[in-house]
């Protein structure tokens, strides 16, 4: 039922047209049915009998018509809500916190699509239940205008048996949720392996774990479940094809013997009960389908509720409110975030965090692991929001309104640096741009492999030529504000000491502002400004002698 609720939300007039084409195919099933009969009792129709042929004909064609209009009727919408619902998606993806991202997973987001994929095949399943409806409740009328004693009976025998069979279905269904959620793991164990493919190989034993301890046994589990469902599927098929036997029985031998039904009268039941098998059997087929597309709209709707959670308050890009002058000061005031654990308690905690950030200000974040660099960077980027405090963008207060506006005066190439395959900036990326060929001059990037059809670089490079690569893609940002987190872990010596004593003065001398995790010592003397973390807190924020001469 979940999924024509939502064509109804889609289509106000869906259920009026049903009901339309519904009572125009039941007269034609009424028909068809009565001809069948006739043929078979000899008995003519009432009127114009010599050209009963030429009346058949013409209910075939207009049924092969309706059917056809109702068909296109169907895949049009059914393709508009599917497109509807993945791009509902990925919108609110693209729009999500990156701390909502981050609790959501990659695994979820694939299996989302997936069952968005699941409802392709809707339209001819729908119109195929449509029409067994439609048959089965016309063959119901047909027997009780034959035999209303008879058609109870039938009728009766038919809703026991469909009992049984929804309610053996219903354990499946529970089964289904249970593979689901497997193929939610699955994904995120794949996301893990592939991502980080190289830090498997360097420890074996993890190697060896996440394929025998995890990938094996979800694969294990999702079959033995596979089969079980199929089993109870297949069992739950044979038991309802030879529950006609049942009702042939009924029919030839309990009918006429005990509630008086003539020759004719049997006949038309038996013809009846002999259409009956193909709608009915495709409404049973259609039932783990129906199981399947329920569990993911129901999925679906829970993946939305999950993504919408924190969105309530954001302004898409194009509306979002912007601030009065340019970049002057972003200031921390007791800013402090709190990491919450899967019990929902606090985990590690940052601050509170006190200062201010200047333009043409070159500031080295440093501390040992876990001390609350990358943390304080996600804060400073407007990753995360502050569970406590203010961040100021000059004088104005940063908030769910304007924090993309807040982002939009900063660019970073984080440790993990990703280069995309397709180039979504309005840059041009080909040899022609003069400022794009100095910039790759300078970080000595050569002979790189530009694609124009693509308007982009090929990206297959190495580590270190990525995160340049990287770097030159956020200065063609124009950007007053630079992030770079542990950006020359991967460089060569003479391209570190190019980075620390060349280039980062000339990016302060240009006036932008360059904030850099760091632990190259050897180069801290460049630095404007050095924030040490320590557990959490700012340690220490001093400034280095090559700030005091000059």
């Amino acid at each position: 039922m979940e999924f024509l609720k939502l064509l109804f939300n889609r289509s106000k007039a869906f259920y009026l047209f049903m009901l339309f084409l519904g009572l125009l195919k039941g007269a034609f099933n009424v028909a068809l049915l009565r001809f069948i009969d006739m043929a078979v009792t000899q008995s003519p129709i009432a009127f114009f009998p010599e050209y009963d042929w030429l009346l058949f004909i013409g209910i075939v064609f207009i049924s092969l018509l309706i059917n056809i209009f109702f068909q296109s009727y169907m895949v049009r919408l059914t393709s508009e809500l599917n497109m509807e619902f993945e791009l509902a998606v990925l919108r609110k993806i693209n729009r999500a916190s990156y701390e909502n991202f981050e609790r959501l997973g990659q695994g979820k987001v694939y299996t989302a699509i997936g069952d968005i994929r699941a409802m392709a095949n809707l339209p001819e399943v729908f119109m195929n239940a449509f029409n067994a409806i439609i048959v089965v409740l016309c063959c119901i009328l047909y027997m009780y205008i034959v035999s209303p004693v008879g058609a109870g009976i039938v009728v009766t025998i038919i809703a026991v048996l469909l009992t049984v069979y929804l309610v053996r279905n219903n354990k499946i269904e529970k089964d289904l949720n249970i593979h689901r959620n497997l193929i939610d793991d699955y994904h995120r164990y794949l996301v893990d392996m592939l991502s980080g493919f190289k830090e498997l190989k360097m420890n074996p034993g993890s190697n060896n774990r996440i394929y025998s301890d995890f990938l094996e046994v979800n694969r294990k589990k999702s079959k033995d479940i596979t089969i079980s469902t199929n089993i109870s599927y297949m069992n739950n098929e044979l038991t309802g094809s030879y529950s006609w036997y049942v009702l042939f029985g009924v029919v030839i031998f309990l009918l006429p013997r005990f509630f008086g039904l003539s020759l004719n009268e049997t006949s038309a039941f038996l013809i009846t009960v002999l259409y009956l098998i193909g709608p009915v059997t495709v409404l049973v087929t259609i039932i783990p389908f129906y199981t399947n597309i329920k569990i993911a709209i129901q999925r679906l709707i829970k993946f939305n509720k999950e993504v919408s959670d924190t969105l309530s308050d954001e302004l898409p890009y194009k509306n979002k409110i912007k601030f009065k002058r340019s970049f002057e000061a972003i200031t921390f005031e007791n800013v402090t975030y709190k990491y919450a654990n899967q019990n929902d308690e606090n985990g590690f905690s940052l601050g509170p965090i006190n200062l201010t950030i200047t333009p043409g200000e070159l500031i080295f974040i440093v501390g040992g692991n876990g001390s609350g660099k990358s943390t304080f960077i996600n804060l400073l980027t407007g990753l995360y929001r502050q569970s406590e405090g203010t961040i100021k963008f000059n004088d104005e207060i940063v908030t769910l309104q304007n924090h993309e506006n807040y982002r939009d005066n900063m660019s970073a190439v984080f440790s993990s640096n990703y280069l995309f395959f397709e180039n979504y900036t309005e840059h041009d990326i080909s040899p022609n741009n003069d400022r794009l060929v100095n910039y790759l001059k300078q970080l000595r990037l050569f002979d790189l492999h530009f694609i124009p059809a693509k308007n982009t670089i090929h990206n297959n490079l190495s580590k270190g030529q990525q995160k340049r690569l990287g770097l030159v893609y956020a200065l063609l940002d124009q950007k007053p504000m630079i992030i770079l987190d542990e950006w020359a872990a991967e460089q060569d010596p003479e391209a570190r000491k190019f980075f620390y004593e060349e280039l980062l003065p000339k990016l302060r001398s240009s006036g932008k502002t360059v904030l850099l995790a760091t632990h190259d010592d050897d180069y801290f003397h460049t630095a404007d400004r050095i924030l040490k973390f320590d557990y959490g807190k700012i340690a220490s924020d001093f400034k280095t002698s090559l700030t005091e001469t000059t």
